[in-house]
């Protein structure tokens, strides 16, 4: 008989630093958010953000100044996201698809390393990407070349790769990859690296400038708490940055979408971020891992029971614990049912997804039952 004691996370709670962040979101009482692609909750609703949402969704607009206040909106969210990723705001646009960045950046890479017509990319990312990442090298005359990981590299031709793009964490086993020292392997190989963050950015560690990245993607949903309709973001070192002929310096990713739909959606990213102005990447990623456990010392009592296997790697803990069963998309729905969100990834894989901003202990105590519940309803 599989037992738990609610008091041990509620205890949690009580000694969270961050628990005060969930007051900074319009949450669905009794809904615990484990889906990580519908969108974050966003925040609670303010005049200014009324005042925003009227004056661009309903009020008439000429052309001529929907660009200027896109990128007014775009940069205010990138000088607030800079702090959660390690990198300097200037390093930073906010525009498009992670799709999109994803080709735009490795076609920037690729012209800083010309004669090197190959684009290693990880297997891992999702099916739109791959195809995205085959365009780039079309683009360039090049050709794509799929891995598993930085340790398929040996067996490629270093001299022959112009970029190397990774995710930081390995959706399909949960690892987080050591970003550092790959970077560092792959510059001295003479390559570019390009991490996606969409898995990380607002829940891990992320440290561009400690890591040495040149290049970085990432969606603004997830653990950012973006919307559905949340705009990418793109990070290009300021070394591989020219001036531009107005002054500054001109970001190669920064040719974007304009428009109020464009500008609602970067001014609705840059509200959200606003909840997590001040807060240490470091305290983010301690309260993951924090949940992460829970849930895992929670359902570790009963999974054999249940033939269940847990997916999840090594230390640091990513924000995600894949659970694979043959009754996945069954176990999804009535998780839906007791008013647990999660992502049906595959015909047999669900993904729990950990959010440190707006989830407590007790949210994943009560995820954990409630899955419990379910296993025993289905077997």
């Amino acid at each position: 008989m599989w037992t738990s004691i609610r008091t041990t996370a509620e205890a949690l709670d009580d000694a969270d630093v961050l628990a005060g962040l969930r007051l900074r979101y319009d949450l669905v009482p009794g809904v615990i958010r484990l889906d990580g692609h519908s969108g974050g909750p966003m925040p609670r609703t303010s005049p200014a953000r009324l005042r925003r949402f009227v004056q661009h969704r309903w009020e008439p607009r000429s052309g001529r100044t929907s660009g200027a206040e896109w990128r007014r909106e775009a940069r205010l969210a990138a000088d607030a996201l800079a702090p959660l990723v390690g990198s300097a705001a200037v390093e930073l646009t906010v525009a498009e698809s992670t799709s999109i960045n994803l080709f735009k950046a490795l076609v920037a890479a690729a012209e800083l390393r010309p004669g090197r017509p190959v684009l290693a990319v990880g297997r891992d990312c999702f099916g739109i990407d791959r195809c995205l990442a085959q365009s780039a090298a079309d683009h360039i005359g090049g050709r794509l070349q799929l891995i598993d990981g930085a340790d398929d590299l040996a067996s490629l031709p270093l001299d022959q790769i112009a970029v190397v793009a990774l995710s930081h964490v390995d959706l399909r086993t949960g690892a987080v990859r050591d970003a550092e020292p790959i970077t560092a392997r792959i510059h001295g190989g003479g390559a570019l690296t390009l991490w996606d963050l969409s898995h990380s950015a607002g829940a891990l560690d992320v440290d561009l400038h400690g890591w040495g990245a040149d290049f970085a993607i990432g969606c603004g949903h997830k653990f950012l708490g973006g919307s559905t309709t949340a705009p990418s973001f793109g990070f290009v070192a300021e070394r591989h940055m020219a001036s531009s002929p107005t002054g500054g310096l001109r970001h190669p990713l920064a040719e974007g979408f304009a428009g109020p739909a464009a500008t609602l959606a970067a001014a609705e990213l840059r509200d959200v971020l606003a909840n997590l102005d001040g807060v240490p990447v470091g305290a983010l990623a301690a309260k993951t891992s924090g949940l992460v456990e829970l849930f895992l010392e929670r359902i570790g009592a009963f999974c054999p029971e249940a033939a269940i296997e847990v997916r999840t790697a090594g230390s640091p803990r990513s924000a995600q614990v894949c659970l694979r069963h043959e009754q996945a998309q069954r176990i999804a729905d009535l998780l839906l049912d007791r008013s647990v969100l999660v992502e049906f990834a595959e015909s047999d894989l669900i993904r729990f997804n950990f959010a440190p901003a707006w989830l407590s202990y007790l949210d994943v105590w009560q995820a954990a039952e409630r899955l419990h519940a379910t296993l025993h309803e289905i077997t």
